[in-house]
């Protein structure tokens, strides 16, 4: 049952991967099952992931909530536009990572120079983050879509579904 040792991306193999893929689907999973899922001795396996960690491939673990049973209700998607100096020095854009309700911030092109995602209460605190947003003397414009209804998730993103179970 033993995966042919082949090398992917870097010092990545099969077996990194199929950890790979169990973590990004469980990251509580225990040594012993994900050792049982990929054949491994418990021992090697724990080499393997301090290696993804020490090598920056495994960030962090974290837990995905479901933030409207915490009452942030409001999603939306805030594409905004910077103005000429901005544009030269992206970190003056960055430092809006600090507002609590923005989840996500992209450089991005087309239109607009930035794209924010936000979670927020309700349309009060939306409007509050917005306003914070745009008292940046950088921040020329703002464009705001609601979320309706999302269809997947960035957390059920997985690479790795192609490794299957052993």
């Amino acid at each position: 049952m033993a995966l042919k040792k082949k090398k992917f991306f870097g010092n990545c193999d099969e077996f990194d991967f199929l950890i790979l893929k169990e973590l990004r689907e469980n990251s509580k999973i225990s040594i012993r099952l994900l050792a049982n899922r990929t054949g491994m001795h418990p021992n090697t396996l724990i080499q393997r992931i301090n290696k993804l960690e020490k090598d920056g491939i495994i960030i962090k673990y974290s837990a995905d909530l479901d933030y409207s049973k915490l009452g942030y209700d409001l999603h939306a998607i805030v594409s905004i536009r910077v103005s000429g100096q901005a544009h030269k020095r992206w970190e003056m854009i960055s430092e809006l990572s600090v507002i609590p309700e923005i989840l996500a911030l992209y450089a991005v092109t087309g239109e607009f120079d930035a794209v924010a995602i936000i979670k927020t209460k309700n349309n009060e605190s939306l409007t509050q983050t917005l306003k914070e947003i745009s008292k940046r003397d950088y921040v020329i414009g703002t464009h705001t879509q609601l979320v309706l209804h999302a269809y997947k998730h960035s957390y059920e993103f997985n690479p790795f579904t192609m490794f299957g179970r052993m």
